[in-house]
């Protein structure tokens, strides 16, 4: 029994030291693993970073398009971008741009614009994707770049079309408000009361429409698809006409106009544009002026471009406020603004046309004396450039 017993014992021992072992072994096994996945971890950290690799990763999650080529005019490098709208085929790296890419007005435009450091078109409709299309080039490589402007013709088009439809809608309405109210005053001559309130609700039937005329001509301003019909116009006759449209508001007010135009003064312009500008200008200097104060509407010939000038005698605008008269129905006193029938479009459709037509307007004002605003515009048409 005790030998039994004692051999019980020497195997008990024995296994105790063979799993002593073998988790010795394990443990081991484990410690050498994560030395090893240690060292592979601080290699990977050393190895240096791969950028153009890293670079073209970013580059293909970008939407616009980039197509790299040599002096030659062999691709290098291109973009998931580039290559969908032009079908261009990851194969086609080192194949000249006119083998690789399938769009022909592109190829013509590389084409053209080949040995030209910088070169801008506008807009070039590809599949259904509208683009900027740009193209530069210097002693190393030469870089298409095409600029994704879908979105933003999407809102140009639903905005457009808004703007038309609404208006369209108001038009009808107004224009029933406007004879309706017409009808009214003639029927309630001897009731002046009743005149006075009738008064106000043609101001402001007048006031909707000036308003949505202002809208639709700012959403022309703002197509890109504006057309500009560019040629000499006479400035003299259209601020008369503009003046004689206005020979109401004139007497009211008591103002005192001054006009130094030439005759023969002529400014290279498209002639809506220009008549937008003049008649917000004159309109502004009428409205905002004081009773029995003075306008003055003057043209200069300068160097290289034409200068013509309003001013006025009102009440001049306070310094503060001078960055953001251009904004959209920004008004400095909201209520002279409404009292004198203002949409607060009219400055920004002049700063619009205004660049339209390749030039720029300046103010110049003193809070109590009055304002001056002066239009710059290029004196030949040859300076404005066809992308406008």
């Amino acid at each position: 029994m005790e030998r039994l017993l004692v051999g019980l014992s020497i195997f008990l021992f024995l296994l105790l030291l063979i799993f002593i072992s073998v988790a010795l072994n394990e443990r081991r096994k484990r410690v050498q693993l994560l030395k090893k996945l240690k060292e592979k971890t601080r290699e990977k950290r050393q190895a240096p970073i791969d950028r153009s690799k890293l670079l073209a990763r970013a580059l293909s999650l970008i939407k616009e398009g980039i197509v790299i080529m040599d002096p030659y005019g062999r691709i290098v490098f291109t973009n998931r971008f580039a290559r969908e709208l032009l079908g261009i085929d990851k194969k086609d790296i080192g194949k000249f741009f006119y083998q690789a890419i399938k769009d022909f007005d592109i190829v013509s435009m590389i084409n053209e614009a080949f040995n030209d450091t910088y070169r801008v078109w506008q807009e070039k409709r590809i599949k259904d994707s509208y683009v900027q299309v740009i193209f530069g080039s210097d002693l190393d490589e030469k870089v298409l770049l095409l600029i994704d402007q879908t979105p933003i013709k999407k809102y140009e088009t639903l905005k457009k079309d808004f703007i038309a439809n609404a208006s369209h809608e108001l038009k009808t309405p107004l224009a029933a408000m406007k004879i309706s109210l017409e009808t009214l005053e003639e029927m309630c001559k001897d009731r002046e009361k009743a005149l006075k309130y009738i008064s106000k609700a043609q101001d402001r039937v007048n006031y909707m429409e000036q308003l949505i005329e202002d809208l639709i001509t700012l959403s022309l301003l703002e197509s890109t698809n504006l057309t500009l019909k560019l040629k000499p116009v006479k400035v003299l006759p259209m601020v008369k006409e503009i003046i004689n449209n206005m020979s109401e508001l004139l007497p009211r007010k008591g103002i005192q106009l001054s006009i130094k135009i030439p005759e023969n003064a002529e400014v290279c312009a498209d002639e809506k544009l220009l008549h937008a500008i003049l008649k917000n200008l004159i309109d502004n200097a009428i409205k905002y002026n004081r009773e029995g104060g003075r306008v003055e509407i003057s043209f200069n010939r300068l160097k290289k471009e034409d200068e013509i000038k309003v001013c006025d005698t009102g009440y001049g605008i306070p310094k503060s406020h001078l960055p953001f008269i251009f904004e959209r129905f920004y008004r400095v006193e909201r209520s002279r603004s409404r009292k004198s029938g203002g949409t607060g479009l009219g400055l920004s459709i002049v700063k619009l046309a205004t660049e339209k037509l390749g030039g720029k307007v300046v103010v110049e004002s003193k809070e109590g004396e009055g304002t001056c605003f002066t239009v710059y515009l290029p004196r030949r048409c040859d300076i404005i450039t066809s992308d406008l």
